[in-house]
């Protein structure tokens, strides 16, 4: 099967609601976490075999381990994002509730995913699983920002969900492999504190 096959097989998986094959990716994913936690060599071999599943099988689902990252953040992100936009549309809740809420939810993701982001930001594709975790936050949130700014073009959509996302993404990520004594809270007040008012107030 040739690369562009194997990459249009790997999209049609992802699509599906085939359980064997979410079970399968649900495998490979915990087989990564497991090699993360224990402090082994990572790779895909080493995957495969904690997994007890074939390479054939692991290039079916994802091209790289770097991938299984992706999909990990992927979901993260999938979760999180449509729970920001209902709390925004459903307007019971201040924003500055609402944006704490969002806020604390997206800290006990990452704190629940530490081994992937950790490996991600420190693995040789480094750049493009955080680009790709910029796109994908940058996704979520130019939902989340429509919500707050209906109006606002596709220009500012794009750009102000890049920025938001790239800024976050930086915080949290640094606060992940250097604490430096601050808590969760601390992360939350600060990140709340710099984001624009239009998300984080009703005026």
């Amino acid at each position: 099967m040739t690369s562009a096959a194997q990459g249009d097989r790997r999209r049609e998986l992802a699509a599906t609601d085939d359980p064997r094959a979410a079970r399968t990716r649900d495998r490979l994913v915990a087989a990564l976490d497991a090699l993360l936690e224990a402090g082994e060599a990572v790779s895909v071999a080493a995957v495969c075999t904690r997994a007890g599943v074939g390479r054939s099988t692991f290039y079916t689902h994802f091209a790289t381990v770097g991938d299984v990252v992706v999909y990990v953040v992927d979901t993260m992100f999938d979760e999180i994002g449509p729970r920001d936009v209902s709390r925004r549309t459903g307007q019971v809740m201040a924003r500055a509730a609402i944006t704490r809420t969002g806020l604390e939810e997206l800290l006990a993701a990452f704190r629940l995913h530490r081994r992937y982001l950790l490996y991600a930001v420190s693995a040789p594709a480094t750049e493009r699983v955080r680009e790709h975790l910029v796109e994908e936050m940058s996704a979520s949130l130019r939902r989340t920002i429509l919500t707050e700014r209906p109006d606002a073009s596709d220009e500012f959509l794009d750009t102000a969900g890049e920025y938001i996302a790239g800024g976050v993404l930086s915080v949290l990520l640094g606060w992940l492999e250097s604490p430096r004594g601050r808590s969760d809270d601390d992360i939350v007040d600060t990140v709340a504190q710099l984001l624009p008012s239009w998300l984080t107030t009703n005026d």
